[in-house]
């Protein structure tokens, strides 16, 4: 393979791989599970719409919130989830953990790679975008709130919607790998030992977050 098809192949798997952290692939999944639970499998009243919104704004807020987390693959083989701020990656275990480039809770290295950036906000529309392209444009959402939208509209809406992401997708950084994305195989531990001790850190970070 020549260094010119190796390179568009690498471009390539880098822009899938933002594409599928940008698509709430589970999220959406989870939305189905519960949605034909809040809407009654679409035979919804007033209640049963008030529980179905409350849910798709929750769903909404995680799409979002999960832009803006990464992970980081320590000296020692773990790897530690955070929320990216201005500062760098936030993660409580950080303090005391003796890691390089750590300042208290905050690990401040790579470059300002996990600094706070203007594309975590696009990201994190574009995200809740397809989020909800997919979930009120399917049913049973759609047989709840508006049983009559014509099939036009249920159709060319998510393909606008992915054409714009597939647009600004190759121009975004590197995307980021948070809660609920796919770890590289760079990022995996290399023993068993460090696998369960980045389990358990990874678990009770998520819960104290």
């Amino acid at each position: 393979m020549t260094r010119t098809a190796q390179n568009a192949q690498g471009q390539s798997t880098d822009i899938l791989t933002q594409l599928s952290n940008l698509l709430p692939t589970g999220t959406f999944m989870l939305s189905q599970a519960l949605a034909t639970l809040t809407t009654n499998n679409g035979d919804c009243g007033h209640t049963d719409k008030v529980v179905t919104a409350v849910m798709l704004v929750i769903l909404c807020a995680i799409c979002a919130f999960s832009c803006f987390t990464d992970s980081y693959k320590a000296e020692n083989g773990v790897v530690y989830y955070g929320v990216v701020t201005t500062t760098g990656l936030w993660n409580p275990y950080f303090v005391g953990s003796g890691l390089a480039n750590v300042s208290g809770a905050f690990y401040i290295g790579d470059n300002a790679k996990y600094n706070l950036r203007v594309f975590d906000f696009v990201n994190a529309m574009l995200s809740v975008m397809a989020f909800a392209a997919l979930t009120l444009l399917t049913a049973p959402v759609t047989t709840c709130y508006y049983p009559h939208i014509p099939d036009s509209v249920v159709k060319s809406l998510p393909i606008l919607v992915g054409a714009l992401i597939a647009i600004v997708t190759p121009y975004a950084p590197p995307a980021r790998n948070g809660f609920g994305h796919a770890i590289p195989e760079s990022a995996t531990p290399t023993n068993s030992s460090s696998t369960t001790t980045s389990l358990l850190r990874n678990s009770s970070t998520a819960s104290t977050i």
